[in-house]
């Protein structure tokens, strides 16, 4: 029995579910970032199993996995800033010098990524016929890699922040941040023993990675509701409302002293 496709639609059937359960909340205005992440990735595994239907095949594999991932890299980036905008909505000081940030962070990767890929490039022999796609296969897994990392910093970055400070969260949006949070801890964790397994047991851990992502579609789906928009929540430990002040103080200074700053 092929089990990684049994998986692969599974995956992608609660996907569909998601998307229907956003339309009917009336949800998909305000999480569009994630309606388009959640269809891409459907969509990615509908090109893959109709490929792998062709007896024979025009385009070769590893263009098509380029340019897949490439699209998916620009929609993964997308939403990460839909996150970041979304929880420091009220904080324009912070905001925009966290998205001026992240666009360097992001810009750092890609110079890592392309420093990795030219020193695995000049410990290979690849053939003269293919070299130019091997190589462009090679950057782009490691720039996938890299990426990849750099997303779930910067998420795990966001929950630092509203684990410290006692900001208020839609509900929705508390949900929506700890299933991506889940999800890219799992990609990369699977993506690296990938590197190091063997052929089969690397199999197996991309059919996990698409196991991870269906649970999330599931997790999603159960726990988003239109009431979640209107309900916030505070994350964090419990603080004494003196303390909560005082963050809260804080955090306004350091708002307004990067808005003053960003207006010199």
């Amino acid at each position: 029995m092929n089990w990684d496709r049994i998986v692969l639609c599974a995956k992608d059937l609660l996907g569909v579910v998601l998307v229907l359960r956003l339309l009917q909340l009336q949800l998909h205005g305000v999480y569009r970032v994630f309606a388009v992440f959640v269809l891409y990735e459907c969509l990615g595994s509908s090109v893959v199993l109709f490929q792998s239907a062709l007896t024979s095949r025009g385009v070769d594999y590893e263009w098509e996995w380029l340019v897949l991932s490439a699209v998916g890299w620009v929609i993964t980036l997308w939403m990460v800033y839909a996150v970041l905008e979304a929880v420091l909505e009220r904080l324009p000081g912070i905001l925009k010098f966290s998205r001026r940030f992240l666009n360097y962070t992001f810009l750092a990767a890609v110079i890592v990524a392309l420093i990795t890929a030219k020193a695995e490039l000049s410990g290979n022999t690849v053939p003269s016929g293919k070299s130019a796609l091997e190589s462009a296969v090679v950057v782009g897994m490691a720039l996938e890699r890299v990426i990849a990392t750099v997303v779930l910093l910067v998420l795990l970055a966001i929950l630092c922040f509203v684990l410290w400070f006692p900001v208020k969260l839609p509900r929705n949006l508390v949900v929506f941040s700890l299933g991506l949070v889940v999800y890219f801890s799992c990609r990369n964790v699977l993506m690296l023993a990938q590197e190091f397994l063997a052929v089969e047991a690397a199999r197996a851990a991309a059919v996990a990675s698409m196991l991870v992502l269906g649970g999330c579609f599931a997790y999603w789906g159960v726990c988003l509701s239109r009431a979640g928009e209107a309900a916030e929540l505070r994350l964090g430990h419990g603080w004494r409302s003196g303390d909560q002040q005082r963050l809260m103080d804080q955090l306004e200074a350091m708002n307004a002293a990067l808005l003053r700053g960003a207006r010199r």
